[in-house]
């Protein structure tokens, strides 16, 4: 078990410029003692402890987040923008977000995958604080956006990150799900992302583009929001 800290400026310097390392090629392990360390990161309020992960999919990781957080009576609005906390975290589980390859080298993402920002875009592009912040809002219908490895930031979320009115319309979101997640395989529907297919995912973020300058999308329910799609969707409807 560990406490969960918060990265100062300095420790995320730090933690940037390790990332820039093992990107260029060192196989240096994550600094987690040191940036556990003033004056480098401080302890998060309240004391929260927090386990080793032994999860596999994003889903799970903010069900774990979530869980512990409000065991913990840690208020949403204290944790939304805390991103050296968010980093600090990430530092921890940097093993499962950063896989190690066969010639012991990194498989290295872009940097906002591991060093949390308050920018809205990057913040969505984070493994750790996306994934408590989807599964906070939204539980076992965010997951479309969360069904992925620890490591993987799916093209659901890619498309949603420009568009803060469409991820905070618990409506849509359930739209989402009900049109793309198949129940049964536990998987998202065959072809959902296919731009060639009618109907499609991004079909229907243009589409939202469209009727949300006649209907306030934020004022009608899933099944109102469904009634208005075009054909092309029935055969997602099933």
């Amino acid at each position: 078990m560990a406490v969960i800290r918060v990265l100062t400026d300095k420790g995320i310097e730090l933690f940037i410029n390790y990332i820039q390392e093992i990107k260029e090629g060192s196989r240096a392990l994550p600094p987690i003692d040191k940036l556990s360390r003033t004056p480098w990161s401080w302890e998060f309020s309240p004391r929260v402890e927090v386990e080793n992960l032994s999860i596999t999919t994003r889903m799970e990781l903010g069900k774990y987040l979530v869980d512990l957080f409000e065991a913990n009576s840690v208020d949403r609005k204290d944790i939304l923008n805390n991103p050296g906390m968010w980093s600090w975290l990430t530092l921890l589980w940097f093993d499962d977000l950063c896989l190690v390859k066969s010639d012991g080298l990194r498989k290295v993402r872009e940097i906002s995958r591991y060093v949390c920002s308050s920018h809205y875009t990057d913040y969505y592009r984070h493994l750790v604080a996306s994934s408590w912040d989807i599964y906070s809002l939204y539980r076992e219908k965010s997951r479309l956006f969360l069904w992925t490895p620890l490591y993987t930031h799916n093209d659901f979320i890619e498309q949603l990150v420009s568009r803060q009115n469409i991820i905070t319309n618990k409506a849509l979101i359930e739209a989402f799900d009900r049109l793309y997640w198949d129940s049964q395989s536990n998987h998202p529907k065959s072809g959902a992302q296919s731009r060639r297919r009618g109907g499609n995912f991004r079909r229907f973020l243009s589409f939202i583009q469209q009727v949300e300058l006649t209907y306030d999308l934020h004022a009608i329910s899933t099944d109102e929001i469904l009634t208005l799609l075009p054909v092309e969707y029935d055969a997602w409807k099933s």
